[in-house]
């Protein structure tokens, strides 16, 4: 997988939103809104899938929407580890250490352990995070080109499409991916809860298309 290639082409595509900003604004309006936003999960789901040339019309929004949803199951069955790992470690981490602490702990010196064991714990979760993606992208990837949700469970197969790829290439984009998306979400929540919306909107259609480009190596052509 030429990476710098791949990147670029991603690059282009999310540029070519702005060229039909009455569909980029209604993009942006369905992911503000709770549950109405699994249709723009739809959309990247769309675009993995068909690897259009041009950010595809919004249409069939039923669709959209099951394809959102499915995205997202298989997403949390991948997740679930790391979100209950970081969930448990919290109320037993911070409940124990108020409780079983050999001497008295001020409210300010209880929140300073508090912020230090959630820091501990968001690293480890996100390590683990990243270890599940590694089978957890390709897999979803899978599903949605094949359009079989039962590939998420399809580790063997998942696996010698990652080899096709190239286990370097993949795990280097993995982080990439990881890297962009977190400097995304740091700016968003620094200004504005609308640009944390405008933002995932043009990250799910930069994945997705980065996504497809890669599985047209591992899978071929949609």
């Amino acid at each position: 997988m030429d990476l710098s290639d791949n990147l670029n082409r991603s690059a282009s595509f999310v540029g070519k939103l702005f060229s039909d900003v009455g569909n980029l604004i209604i993009l942006i309006v369905l992911e503000i809104i709770p549950i109405v936003n699994l249709t723009v999960a739809g959309y990247f789901a769309k675009i993995v899938r068909e690897n259009p040339e041009e950010p595809p019309k919004l249409s069939d929004y039923g669709k959209l929407f099951i394809d959102g949803l499915l995205v997202v199951i298989a997403a949390i069955i991948y997740m679930i580890v790391p979100i209950i790992i970081l969930g448990v470690g919290l109320a037993f981490s911070l409940g124990g250490y108020a409780f079983y602490s050999p001497t008295p702990m001020s409210l300010l010196s209880l929140l300073s352990s508090g912020l230090m064991i959630v820091a501990r714990l968001m690293i480890v979760a996100l390590i683990l995070a990243f270890i599940f993606a590694i089978f957890g992208v390709m897999a979803i990837g899978n599903m949605i080109r094949t359009g079989n949700f039962s590939k998420i469970f399809a580790f063997s197969e998942n696996w010698q499409l990652i080899q096709r790829v190239g286990l370097g290439n993949y795990i280097l984009w993995l982080v990439i991916m990881f890297v962009i998306g977190l400097i995304a979400a740091v700016i968003g929540s620094a200004i504005h809860w609308i640009v944390v919306a405008i933002l995932l909107v043009l990250l799910l259609v930069f994945f997705g298309k980065s996504l497809a480009l890669m599985l047209n190596e591992a899978i071929g052509p949609s």
